[in-house]
């Protein structure tokens, strides 16, 4: 699928993963909406305030991008949060009104806007040589694999990101719609900005080549690699330098 002229939509755009895909679909001659709850807004993209937990508002975004623009050939979900803690301790049970919190942005949330955006896409023209009306991409972790201590609440969201990429697949398949999600390791974006650099280093100690945090903007050029290759349906492709990452960290133990 060319982007040329198609209409993108990208949860989280206006920052990291997010933003890098709004601005990489811009250059590629695309249309873009970003859903995202505030930040900086790409110039050129269009802007939807949007809440990915509330259905109500989702739908009122997919209305909104219908009468808009059209229905969209591309959907990129993007937006999430992070989040860290034991399931249990000596002290107590964990916090699972933190962990649902998590799951309900980075699981649920990529589940609404699916529903309603996918329903959009199976009206788009078809295009290319294969008659193609979209693709989805899911924006997974390395922790949909090899989730570390403390990593419950985002490890459950991003496996079941990770495991609902072939379900949707087949799902969707009908409409000449494809699914792929990208796993990256440890990415250099405003989520993590917060980290210490020595529990950083620690992270990235485990990575076999190159030994550094991976950028957005190569988080972008995976994207539109999915876009354009017909191909990749219903795959995840890792994105973290060969890491796996040990179950535990000195940082976090300590």
């Amino acid at each position: 699928m060319n982007p040329q002229g198609l209409l993108a939509v990208v949860t989280g755009g206006n920052s990291g993963l997010g933003r890098a895909c709004v601005e990489a679909l811009l250059a590629r001659g695309a249309r873009v909406v970003s859903l995202d709850l505030g930040g900086e807004v790409v110039q050129a993209a269009s802007f939807i305030a949007c809440d990915v937990t509330d259905e109500a508002q989702v739908a009122a975004a997919a209305a909104q991008v219908a009468a808009e623009h059209g229905p969209p050939h591309i959907l990129i979900n993007c937006a999430g949060i992070g989040g860290i803690g034991p399931i249990a301790s000596a002290q107590g049970p964990g916090d699972v009104v933190a962990i649902r919190k998590v799951i309900d942005v980075n699981l649920l949330g990529a589940i609404t806007i699916t529903a309603h955006f996918a329903h959009l896409m199976t009206r788009a023209e078809p295009v290319g040589e294969d008659g193609e009306r979209g693709v989805i991409i899911n924006a997974c972790s390395i922790a949909s694999y090899e989730g570390q201590e403390g990593m419950s609440a985002y490890t459950a969201a991003k496996a079941g990101l990770a495991g609902l990429t072939l379900v949707w697949t087949r799902d969707l398949s009908r409409h000449a719609i494809r699914c792929a999600g990208i796993a990256p390791g440890f990415m250099a974006t405003p989520m993590v900005s917060f980290l210490p650099e020595a529990f950083v280093a620690e992270l990235l100690k485990d990575a076999e080549f190159p030994r550094r945090a991976g950028r957005a903007e190569e988080f972008a050029r995976a994207a539109l690699f999915i876009i354009e290759n017909p191909l990749i349906n219903g795959e995840v492709i890792r994105l973290d330098a060969g890491t796996r990452p040990p179950a535990r960290t000195q940082w976090a133990a300590g």
